[in-house]
């Protein structure tokens, strides 16, 4: 047999390898790329700043099913919180989902200001495209627009998220200034968009100023604790407390300063006091 036939006999015998070997190498490859985009693509919410108000997440529990739960890198780790640590959480969130959520955050918001202003901070960071991270006015009617965003402000929702606008549900009797059907109609397409309330809940809120979203999303999901078939998966959340305005804290902050400095100077009085008279009395 001559050598160029001899060569087209082995390449022929090695192409099944050879093809094997790169569907191998190709899957490999696929396989490695969507573990590395699965891993990035989760967030867990136990990264948040800690604060023992949230239902954010649970000791031994998963995080509400706010998203689908998904197993991530922490799996496997005794520190998880599923476990009784707080390093991380095993159940995680799509990113593409979480950041969607208009009130992802609610479960935060019975926290202080400042660990609420932190958390803001970790959500923002993690979906800087968030739909959630400012509020629209513009789809509100005049009558309305801009009270509310004043009001918000002045409350303490200082970037105006709707996590902070829709988990206080306060219209701030913003609504009373306006009159026509067509305003109120205007407002209540609003506030489904705004916060993702069903449209009963959003026709109460004019009813009353006033609407409790975890009410609505429990009404819209059946119920705070159970996913899409029904299974629990995590105990239902305390009921939140309205945290301190920012003026009020500052006027706190502002009342202790002014003690703190009314005793220096009180003190500061006394020692003086003793030691002219401590003075006078070696003079005599």
């Amino acid at each position: 047999m001559s050598p160029q036939k001899t060569s087209m006999t082995v390449t022929l015998l090695l192409m099944p390898l050879i093809m094997a070997h790169d569907a191998i190498v190709t899957f490999q490859s696929h396989h490695l790329a969507a573990r590395q985009s699965n891993t990035t693509s989760l967030i867990d919410p136990v990264t948040q700043p800690f604060c023992e108000g949230s239902s954010c997440w649970h000791w031994h529990y998963p995080p509400p099913d706010l998203c689908p739960l998904i197993l991530g890198a922490c799996a496997n780790n005794s520190d998880a919180s599923d476990n009784g640590g707080r390093k991380c959480g095993m159940h995680q969130y799509p990113q593409d989902c979480y950041c969607a959520l208009k009130t992802g955050l609610s479960c935060a918001f019975s926290c202080s200001w400042e660990i609420w202003w932190e958390t803001e901070d970790w959500f923002a960071n993690l979906c800087p495209t968030s739909p959630a991270l400012k509020l629209d006015f513009s789809g509100l009617p005049k009558c309305a627009r801009g009270c509310l965003d004043d009001a918000i402000f002045q409350f303490g929702c200082l970037t105006q998220t709707s996590n902070c606008f829709c988990s206080n549900g306060d219209l701030f009797g913003c609504h009373d200034n306006c009159h026509t059907d067509a305003e109120f109609k205007q407002i209540e397409t609003w506030l489904q968009d705004a916060c993702g309330i069903p449209p009963a809940t959003a026709t109460e809120a004019l009813a009353s100023g006033t609407f409790d979203l975890s009410t609505a999303t429990a009404t819209a999901i059946g119920g705070p604790s159970a996913n899409n078939n029904g299974t629990k998966v995590s105990p239902p959340p305390p009921t939140p407390r309205k945290p301190l305005k920012w003026d009020e804290d500052f006027i706190i902050t502002v009342l202790i300063v002014t003690v703190v400095v009314g005793l220096g100077l009180w003190w500061q009085g006394v020692v003086v006091r003793r030691s002219s008279k401590k003075a006078v009395q070696k003079q005599e």
